[in-house]
């Protein structure tokens, strides 16, 4: 598994697109930082972190899935399509496979927020666990359903166009029904992570739960498949 971690972790460090992301999030934490720390309008309310921490936040609930489906679509399809699976099959589990691909993606995002995040503490001179906690959940949420919609969808092309469409949807649907009780909108609030970390304390522990349940099935599909 640790073998699988390492190749996934640095596989998405040789992407374009990921390169390009994590310079995003580092120059955006680094230029609100700076202007707010430079700022003559600080108050108590803003060293309480949410002004600092707003612009990385906003970026993961707006953006998270596009960023993750972009360098992570073909997570574990990829390898159906390359016919390499049968190779990897041979040496470990496929509980080993799902997990280490797993991890090190996770690892490869918790990296990018931390920098992001330590750039923000050395402004601010405070680390905001709170708001670094709530980002981490919410990526191993995205993390999660990236792994178990590559798992269920064989074809790479097809994961691509619906993370884009997922990718789009998923913000909008998301916080409108977080903020609204239409009858209609109540699967999104419960399924989505957003009215989770709108209310955010001990609403937490269901998006890490809802993850553990898309990597569970994750494994069990991947366990039945005919390679």
């Amino acid at each position: 598994m640790i073998h699988i971690l390492k190749n996934e972790f640095f596989h998405s460090f040789k992407s374009f697109k990921s390169i390009i992301i994590i310079l995003f999030f580092t120059l955006t934490s680094f230029l609100t930082a700076s202007y707010l720390s430079n700022s003559s309008l600080l108050d108590d309310q803003l060293n309480s972190g949410s002004a600092y921490t707003s612009s990385i936040k906003l970026l993961v609930f707006f953006f998270g899935f596009l960023f993750v489906f972009s360098v992570s679509h073909d997570l574990i399809n990829r390898e159906l399509d390359f016919q390499t699976i049968r190779l990897l099959v041979t040496k470990t589990s496929k509980f080993n496979i799902i997990s280490g691909k797993f991890l090190g993606i996770l690892l490869f995002w918790l990296i990018s927020i931390t920098i992001s995040f330590i750039i923000i503490s050395l402004f601010a001179h405070n680390w905001f666990m709170k708001d670094y906690f709530i980002t981490i959940v919410f990526l191993f949420y995205i993390i999660s359903f990236v792994t178990f919609l590559s798992t269920i969808i064989s074809k790479p092309s097809v994961t691509m166009f619906l993370g884009i469409l997922i990718s789009i949807l998923a913000p909008i649907l998301g916080f409108w029904a977080a903020f609204s009780d239409k009858w209609f909108l109540i699967p999104f609030k419960f399924i989505l992570p957003y009215y989770y970390v709108v209310k955010s304390n001990y609403f937490l522990i269901f998006p890490l739960l809802i993850g553990i349940t898309f990597l569970l099935f994750s494994y069990l599909i991947f366990k039945r498949k005919d390679l």
